[in-house]
């Protein structure tokens, strides 16, 4: 039985086949060229299309749906900054606070209780949060349950820049060794809240200034517990009886600001950065 014999030089075999390889790697190099301009260009569409989004929001309830939907991972773009969704540590507590924001209660600053060290010193975090609440009910409910669950409580009506309790200075809710590294629960002035939502429509920036001004504080410093419930309003009126109840039941159908554990509940955004 005879065997084949090519008529090609080794050497020219060789070259074909490195001729070959070099081909296929360009192409498979150009395809992933082409992919990456696709998905950069569906990027751009998507942001566009976000902005848009924002931009179109004419009333608080408007924008708090939105930040709602940004937690939830639906919004990759956020105008305070923030891109790409929430921080990672957020992410667990997302569906309770977008449940809030569902409620009328937009979120802005948050921080979860922290005992730590930082550079050989300690490091020490109150958890808070920070929100504007147009509903006065809403409002006060929130405000006296979070009282009665034994948090800091500091709530600026409209216009006002004393809060209830006739203070006005922030507290501290992060503290580095010796030094105070920030501080949380003054009023917010409407130049300020322009900056917290640049390019949004003025008729929801002017409403989210006009808004009640609420904060609750966390007294103890690092504590990881403690629980309060957002009361939702139901055919123009808050649902009573809703105070301390972890999640939604058939007797009080109210949303979960706070979950079973700080950091759970009134971590939004973020922390605070030294």
């Amino acid at each position: 039985m005879s065997r084949a014999i090519s008529l090609v030089p080794s050497a020219a075999r060789h070259a074909r086949t490195v001729e070959d390889t070099r081909s296929t790697r360009y192409l498979g190099m150009a395809g992933e060229v082409q992919a990456l301009l696709a998905r950069w260009r569906d990027a751009g569409r998507r942001r566009r299309s976000e902005v848009r989004a924002w931009q179109s929001a004419r009333t608080l309830e408007d924008v708090a749906v939105l930040t709602a939907q940004w937690l939830r991972g639906l919004l990759l773009f956020h105008p305070n900054g923030h891109r790409g969704g929430p921080d990672p540590e957020t992410l667990p507590l997302a569906d309770v606070l977008a449940a809030a924001n569902g409620v009328g209660i937009l979120t802005n600053q948050s921080q979860p209780g922290e005992l730590a060290a930082f550079h050989g010193r300690p490091w020490r975090q109150r958890a808070f949060v920070t929100a504007f609440v147009a509903d006065p009910s809403l409002a006060r409910a929130l405000c006296s349950r979070a009282a009665g669950a034994g948090l800091v409580v500091r709530v600026y009506r409209p216009g006002s820049r004393i809060d209830e309790n006739g203070k006005r200075d922030a507290v501290d809710v992060t503290v580095w060794g010796s030094r105070v590294n920030t501080g949380i629960g003054d009023w917010v002035s409407p130049r300020a809240v322009r900056r917290i939502l640049p390019g949004c429509d003025r008729q929801a920036v002017r409403e989210v200034a006009a808004a009640w001004q609420v904060t609750l504080i966390d007294p103890e410093w690092g504590r990881q517990h403690g629980a309060v419930a957002a009361p939702q309003p139901v055919h123009g009126r808050v649902a009573p009886g809703c105070a301390k109840l972890p999640r939604k039941s058939a007797s009080c159908p109210s949303a979960p600001i706070a979950g079973q554990k700080w950091p759970g509940t009134f971590l939004t955004h973020g922390r605070a950065i030294p």
